[in-house]
């Protein structure tokens, strides 16, 4: 297509790949990169993209311009109608801050999500069992930090069959179960730093757990 560009930067196109979907909604796409690329490499037909505030509601706009989609003003989930969109995209917060968003409108959730928090997954995790939503896939890439990605699908999930639940929901089941290089030299480096602080009790938790996860990274 006349114009298409692959430049997005690694966590984005992580999660692009997670999505092939007739309608799909990104949530909170500011510059809508994201969008833009799923639109013009065919992965999706239309795009809803949703803001909260005035000045990036016109950024996606401009970005967007001649495409088939639709920039929404509003809160959310708050503007999306249950069943409108197939599969839906959630990066670049806090976790805890996602999982508001998405537990606000349950009956508006799509049955696909991908979702890029810029803190540890863990609360998107634990939230995904509450919901019945299983998680399918697990991703992790390098960037200004090392980024998690998660793919979630309606149905029961069997992520967690064979882990200890807690290191399974701190680190990602599936990360684990690859014996994820990123995410073994992410748990060596936190180890190191609170093996320095481990006459804290709360480290000491902090540690017994980092250490279980890291036992089952190296089998």
């Amino acid at each position: 297509m006349a114009g298409f560009t692959a430049s997005l930067e690694p966590r984005l196109m992580a999660v692009a790949q997670e999505i092939e979907a007739p309608t799909h909604a990104d949530i909170g796409a500011d510059h809508a990169l994201l969008p833009r690329y799923l639109l013009q490499s065919g992965r999706v037909e239309r795009v809803i993209v949703v803001e909260k505030n005035r000045q990036p509601w016109e950024n996606s706009r401009r970005a967007l311009s001649g495409l088939n989609a639709e920039v929404r003003l509003g809160d959310g989930l708050s503007v999306l109608q249950a069943g409108e969109a197939d599969s839906l995209s959630l990066c670049g917060m806090g976790a805890k801050r996602m999982v508001r968003i998405l537990s606000a409108h349950p009956a508006r959730l799509p049955p696909r999500l991908v979702l890029q928090p810029n803190d540890s997954p863990e609360p998107l995790r634990r939230w995904a069992l509450s919901a019945g939503l299983a998680l399918v896939n697990e991703q992790m890439v390098e960037g200004f930090w090392r980024y998690s990605i998660l793919t979630l699908q309606r149905g029961p999930c069997t992520a967690y069959a064979g882990l200890p639940l807690e290191p399974a929901l701190r680190y990602g089941p599936l990360l684990l179960k690859a014996r994820h290089p990123l995410l073994r030299a992410e748990l060596q480096a936190c180890g190191q730093y609170l093996r320095t602080l481990a006459q804290v009790e709360k480290v000491r938790a902090e540690l017994e757990l980092l250490e279980q996860a890291l036992a089952l990274l190296e089998g």
